[in-house]
């Protein structure tokens, strides 16, 4: 028994040192496991949302794409939410939370020192019995495999810090030379207006041009923020029809060859007190990301306010491609690009961090080719 663990641990230790990706690492443990405990089906699940999802898996006659089971339900669910292993020898299962029908199945827990983050799943032993020492192995295979996502999962954030620490050494200096030439240009194109009020076409294209600045300056600016690793406020009171005015502005220029329908919903105008420089930004941004994501012949953009109580509440729903919800937790970390054409991942992680110096909250709700909606919460006065 000794022996085998030790095998064990030199086999995986061995894969953890020569594999740069989680899933091909998952891959070589779960081929391990099924070598050592004789089994026909091996696959390792992992947490998402409140759901498990199969990261890797052998012997399998399913779309695992497609396998989703809530925490509590089925085999597996039950050991991810109670953190209990279930062994079943010689009776037949037929579970279809699990997409098993086995005489024999074991489910360990994947825990971490804070948290249980997945299952290990092993079915139909050859002879249909687990013995002692199989569910020892299992257990160990079990803490091998958390072992190894975790050491993922903190290798990815220290290569996002890194990122991070990266960006703020070059992008200050570079970050503010771009912003005072955007001021420059920002300024001739103010006397091209003012030179362009008699004729309205060179006007719609003086405008455009505007409004592309008013992108790169926005980008700009998020550079920088994230260099300093601080959002800083300009609090004023304003009417919110002058933030909605200003985006409906902007918008209509951005869509002036599309079919695509933009909607500003609101029943009453209100005070609020916030950076209505850094709202628009917010919004822009998000308006930004729904015409990229909606088709150009029928897509919907909606943009409803209402004040609730001591807060102001926005709606940004598209009926566009939508967001995988394997992405969902994600979409607001820096440099997270999944799922996007362009971009540098960092709009929506500075999203969030200008709702939050307000005090207030975002979030996401998404369904895959159907629609995004984010709904943010902000103070109507700034305590």
């Amino acid at each position: 028994m000794k022996s085998e663990l030790l095998d064990i641990l030199v086999e995986i230790s061995e894969a953890m040192n020569a594999t740069s990706e989680k899933n091909d690492l998952l891959r070589q443990i779960i081929r391990t496991a099924k070598e050592y405990l004789g089994v026909l089906r091996v696959s390792v699940m992992l947490i998402h949302n409140g759901k498990l999802k199969i990261e890797a898996a052998e012997g399998l006659n399913v779309d695992i794409e497609n396998i989703s089971i809530p925490l509590g339900e089925g085999i597996s669910g039950k050991v991810a939410e109670t953190g209990e292993e279930i062994i079943i020898n010689g009776e037949t299962t037929d579970n279809s939370k699990d997409k098993y029908d086995s005489q024999s199945y074991i489910s360990v827990p994947l825990k971490t020192k804070n948290k249980i983050i997945g299952v290990l799943n092993l079915t139909n032993k050859k002879d249909n019995i687990f013995n002692d020492d199989d569910i020892k192995i299992a257990k160990y295979i079990a803490s091998q495999c958390a072992l190894a996502v975790e050491r993922f999962e903190l290798a990815e954030e220290t290569k996002k810090s890194e990122n991070l620490a990266l960006l703020g050494k070059f992008t200050s200096s570079i970050a503010h030379d771009i912003k005072n030439l955007l001021n420059v240009v920002q300024g001739y194109i103010e006397l091209m207006e003012i030179e362009s009020s008699e004729t309205p076409e060179f006007k719609t294209y003086v405008n455009a041009v505007y409004t592309e600045l008013q992108l790169i300056h926005g980008l700009t600016l998020d550079i920088m923020d994230f260099a300093r690793d601080k959002i800083s406020l300009k609090i004023n009171k304003f009417p919110v029809s002058d933030l909605l005015n200003k985006i409906q502005y902007h918008t209509n220029i951005l869509l002036n060859q599309s079919n695509i329908k933009f909607n500003i919903l609101y029943k009453e105008d209100f005070e609020l007190e916030a950076d209505r420089d850094k709202l628009f930004r917010v919004f822009f941004n998000l308006i930004n990301n729904s015409i990229e994501a909606v088709d150009d012949e029928n897509g919907i953009i909606n943009l409803k306010v209402e004040k609730d109580k001591e807060y102001a509440v926005f709606y940004v729903f598209d009926n566009g491609q939508g967001i995988p919800e394997e992405y969902l937790d994600n979409v607001f970390d820096p440099f997270f690009t999944k799922g996007k054409h362009n971009g540098t991942g960092l709009g929506l992680a500075v999203v969030k961090e200008i709702i939050l110096s307000h005090n207030g909250s975002i979030s996401i709700k998404s369904k895959q080719n159907n629609f995004t909606e984010f709904q943010i919460k902000i103070p109507v006065k700034n305590e």
